[in-house]
């Protein structure tokens, strides 16, 4: 495997209680089914995310421990929280950069990886480089802006890989 993409920081096992966190997930949030490749849910400041607005809503204390935890590694705090629910390996998110209209400046997005382990694949805005990190259970990833200016990421099909749920955190203004 090549190096990560410039501003790319990997946390393998950055949650203590992953396995709690990912039980409460699949049990007490209520899922929206709105996008076609996969379910979400959105907790915190009002959030438009590929054509769907998310209204602001409280994050529940297990969301808001994680993001104070997730805050710890990205050294700021995050006020949204967007979970992507990923059934099966057919669940996919395509290649995009994530946008930074209206986040704080200098902060970065991260995601948090619960249950099944799925690659997240980085490719080069030419188009020339293509990386591949596998996200495990409980891990940690942050990216910056340079991230989203030079590279796009997605999660491609996975054959027969398991129920996977991503958190998704930024700061807005």
């Amino acid at each position: 495997m090549t190096a990560l993409p410039l501003g790319v920081r990997h946390f393998p096992a950055a949650l203590p209680d992953a396995d709690a966190d990912l039980a409460f997930l699949l049990t007490e949030v209520a899922w929206d089914d709105r996008m076609r490749a996969r379910r979400t849910a959105s907790f915190g400041v009002p959030y438009n995310y590929s054509g769907q607005h998310y209204d602001p809503v409280e994050m529940p204390l297990r969301i808001t421990a994680i993001a104070a935890r997730v805050g710890e590694f990205a050294g700021h705090p995050f006020n949204n929280c967007l979970a992507n629910r990923y059934e099966t390996g057919d669940n996919t998110m395509g290649f995009h950069q994530d946008s930074y209209e209206g986040l704080v400046p200098a902060t970065a997005i991260a995601i948090v990886s619960l249950g099944a382990t799925r690659p997240l694949v980085f490719r080069s805005i030419d188009r020339i480089h293509r990386t591949e990190l596998a996200l495990e259970h409980g891990s940690l990833l942050l990216m910056t802006r340079a991230t989203q200016r030079a590279w796009t990421h997605g999660v491609p099909r996975a054959g027969s890989a398991g129920r996977r749920i991503s958190l998704t955190f930024r700061c807005f203004e």
